[in-house]
């Protein structure tokens, strides 16, 4: 240990050394104080891993240039270090060099981050920590064994240069491989360390892969060592010709042959993922005239040819508004959950698109799935984008993500409570809403959350879409310049949309579902945003079964984030499990105080403590709290929610089953229930309501049609009434009667723009499956 401090020493004597380690030291204490760096975990031990993983090869280097002038007993040698004899030792010894210096470099970031996350935040510094060590060391140590070999194998530092480059390259190769010609969305680097796949799957957790590829890097610096004391002329100090050193070849040999067997086992390992591999785990196949899917064994036929159907009027609707699509089949992969997305391909929640490979990868949802157009528009227009993403791209690879992304929503043009410009305007009146010039500048997209960027930015280019012709985005597409597309700044395009947007009618209950749906900030913004993200996750899961872990682990998360109700929401709801309703009752009311400008939270607020009041038996208390829901002119789904309970109060025939409905609990029981009290009530058009909306749900939609057109038969609010009408809309298509939709939509009165143009897709997919499919699917069975 003696002689590899007095060689340290020595090299520090070195100014290239010298500024490697000024620049890790200086550098990663610099990014503690950039957010989301300023804990030792993923993202301050990815950078240093990086950093450390460049760098680190120039400190190896010149650890065995050290030590060959030992060898050779040369001048300048390092006072007190002595020749070592052996070439496996000396070649250690050179390694451990440069390990210890790179490991020094490492250590004021961590403690710096560490302190600063005791003393200036309330994160838990440990709670990422395994990051850290797993992303760096072995970063450190196959950097250090890459650059001693290389210094051993050459004579000059410009010969130690252009091979560091090479293998910096070639692993570069290594890892983008899988990426861009498979599946894959994570990384795996031995010098880089670990990309773990989408920015908006928030939660990260140190999975067996990391450990298994970890190990590997470390099996590759040892078998870089072991060449390099194999083959060490210990009378020049050069790696030549192999020798005869028995103990380094078989040592050498058993690691390659661990490192092979890891990397045969990638697949499985989950280190890496191939197309071929993917189909085979899924394991079902169905072709049509556009696409191939490729679905997880056990998806129903049914559901099946409803996807099929979905993704050939998907591809119809967005070919009409791109103007042209791609001519050969695309690959859709449908995974049975999140979990196994991750798992399989490295991303859970968020679905991707993979425009370059025309393949699109999505979690199996209802029909109609709700984010498919989004990702089927990234492959369509695949043919207009550049460079070898087939993207918006400056310098062919740096994506111009506010296109990218903002061309998928404006062609997607989702409808739900509102439409996008709705919900781009309503953004603006609360003051959420980004700057669209600011968001197509290059790093503006990932700078703003990605909710509000995705829609101020699909809504700017549904805009240009609606105004100019699709022609022109075409264009914009591929060029990433909006002058040259439409002849205009992207200043003075932004000036019209916003003239326009700030145009668009909009009603109270608009601007608090906006500020609902996009009040949270940036990753990059929130404290503790990975330590926030992985507890609420668990206490979402231990909710169910650990009511008092899930308790704490919300109150946590509301310590570190107080300006977020959904965390005290949260506790109140583990509270009430626990039946400690006078303590959930106290959380609730606390947080009410707090929230007169926030009244669609607010409104969530009252609704929990009008729950918890009917579930104590205080129905007149219960009543205040569901009515004060109503004077705030509430979103649809909370004023339909808190109409149905008001119908419940002081009725015995509705108060179990309507309160069964709204608690956890088997759908089965919650409609035997409602069956059973329309037996008592049969023209109470809430029940009918109630069965209508779970058998549609359900894939039941002749059954549910029956209680709907019930439920309508009787005068209801107008929120449910809407409700009510959607369904059977619905109902009526998946049970096959277009000629009832149809009939249904040319009537409908004014529910305003975003019912209207809901409803008019509805009448689209049956005029779409009459010219190509001769009619509408027929679901088969009684119940159907």
């Amino acid at each position: 240990m003696r002689q590899v401090l007095y060689r340290a020493l020595a090299l520090l004597r070195r100014p290239f050394v010298i500024a490697v380690m000024l620049i890790l030291v200086a550098g990663g204490v610099a990014l503690c104080f950039v957010p989301l760096f300023g804990v030792p975990g993923y993202e301050l031990g990815e950078a240093l891993a990086l950093a450390v993983g460049v760098l680190g090869g120039g400190v190896g280097v010149a650890a065995a240039f050290q030590e060959r002038r030992l060898i050779q007993g040369r001048d300048p040698r390092p006072a007190r270090a002595l020749r070592i004899d052996g070439a496996l030792s000396a070649s250690a010894v050179a390694l451990f060099t440069a390990l210890l210096l790179l490991v020094v470099a490492l250590v004021p970031p961590f403690v710096t981050a560490l302190f600063r996350a005791i003393f200036t935040t309330q994160c838990n510094p440990l709670a990422h920590i395994g990051f850290f060590p797993l992303l760096t060391l072995p970063s450190a140590l196959i950097a250090s064994a890459t650059g001693v070999l290389i210094g051993f194998s050459v004579r000059t530092w410009w010969m130690a240069l252009l091979s560091w480059v090479l293998v910096l390259l070639a692993s570069v190769v290594v890892t983008a491989w899988p990426i861009y010609f498979g599946p894959q969305v994570f990384a795996f680097n031995h010098f880089g360390g670990y990309f773990p796949g989408p920015l908006y799957d928030e939660a990260l957790f140190l999975t067996p892969a990391v450990y298994a590829f970890r190990l590997q890097t470390v099996l590759i610096a040892a078998a870089a060592w072991l060449f390099t004391a194999f083959c060490l002329d210990m009378k020049e100090g050069r790696v030549r010709r192999p020798h005869f050193r028995p103990a380094s070849a078989f040592l050498l040999a058993a690691v390659v042959a661990a490192v092979v067997g890891i990397e045969q086992q990638g697949p499985v390992l989950g280190l890496r993922t191939t197309n071929a591999w993917l189909a085979g785990k899924l394991g079902g196949l169905r072709t049509s005239e556009h696409f191939r899917i490729h679905y997880y064994r056990g998806k129903d036929k049914e559901s099946l040819d409803r996807l099929e159907r979905d993704l050939e009027f998907r591809f119809d609707q967005l070919r009409a508004f791109l103007g042209d699509a791609p001519k050969e089949p695309i690959d859709v992969y449908v995974y049975r959950s999140a979990a196994e997305k991750k798992q399989l391909v490295g991303a859970g929640g968020t679905q991707f698109a993979k425009p370059w490979q025309r393949a699109l990868h999505i979690n199996d949802a209802p029909f109609p799935h709700p984010v498919m157009k989004h990702e089927l528009l990234h492959v369509m227009a695949a043919p207009f984008g550049s460079g070898p993403f087939h993207i918006t791209a400056r310098g062919a690879v740096l994506a111009q993500m506010a296109i990218v992304e903002g061309m998928a929503v404006a062609g997607d043009n989702h409808v739900d409570d509102l439409t996008l410009h709705q919900w781009a305007a309503a953004m603006r009146r609360r003051k959420l809403a980004p700057n669209v010039r600011d968001l197509f500048q290059p790093s503006g997209f990932y700078g703003a959350a990605a909710n509000r960027a995705y829609t101020i930015a699909g809504s700017f280019l549904r805009f240009l879409a609606d105004t100019r012709g699709t022609d022109k985005l075409r264009k914009l597409y591929f060029s990433g310049d909006f002058t040259a597309a439409y002849g205009k700044s992207l200043d003075e395009l932004a000036t019209e949309w916003e003239r326009f947007i700030d145009a668009v009618p909009l009603d109270a209950r608009a601007e608090a579902a906006a500020w609902r749906r996009f009040r949270r900030p940036s990753l990059f913004s929130r404290p503790c945003a990975r330590e926030v993200a992985t507890l609420e996750q668990a206490a979402g899961e231990f909710l169910a079964s650990d009511p008092d872990e899930a308790l704490a682990l919300y109150q946590r998360c509301s310590r570190l984030q107080p300006d977020e109700p959904a965390f005290v929401l949260g506790e109140a709801r583990a509270l009430t499990r626990l039946d400690r309703m006078p303590e959930a009752e106290e959380v609730l009311a606390h947080l009410a105080s707090k929230l007169s400008d926030q009244p669609s939270v607010a409104t969530d607020v009252e609704m929990a403590r009008g729950d918890i009041a009917w579930r104590a038996g205080k129905e007149d208390r219960a009543r205040k709290h569901y009515e004060e829901i109503l004077a705030h002119d509430p979103e649809p789904a909370q004023d339909r929610a808190a109409r149905v309970k008001l119908a419940a109060l002081g009725r015995p025939v509705l108060d179990a089953p309507i309160r069964a409905w709204f608690e956890e609990g088997a759908d089965d029981v919650k409609l035997y229930l409602l069956r059973e009290a329309v037996d008592r009530a049969p023209d109470d058009p809430y029940l009918h309501y109630l069965i209508g909306r779970r058998l549609t749900q359900s894939g039941a939609p002749r059954l549910a049609l029956e209680h709907l057109q019930a439920a309508l038969a009787h005068p209801l609010p107008e929120s449910i009434h809407n409700e009510a009408l959607r369904l059977q809309i619905e109902a009526e298509y998946l049970a096959g009667d277009c000629d009832r939709v149809r009939e249904i939509v040319n009537v409908l009165p004014d529910f305003g723009a975003a019912f209207a143009l809901w409803a008019r897709e509805w009448v689209d997919r049956c005029d779409f499956e009459d010219r190509v499919y001769k009619g509408p699917l027929v679901p088969e069975g009684p119940f159907r």
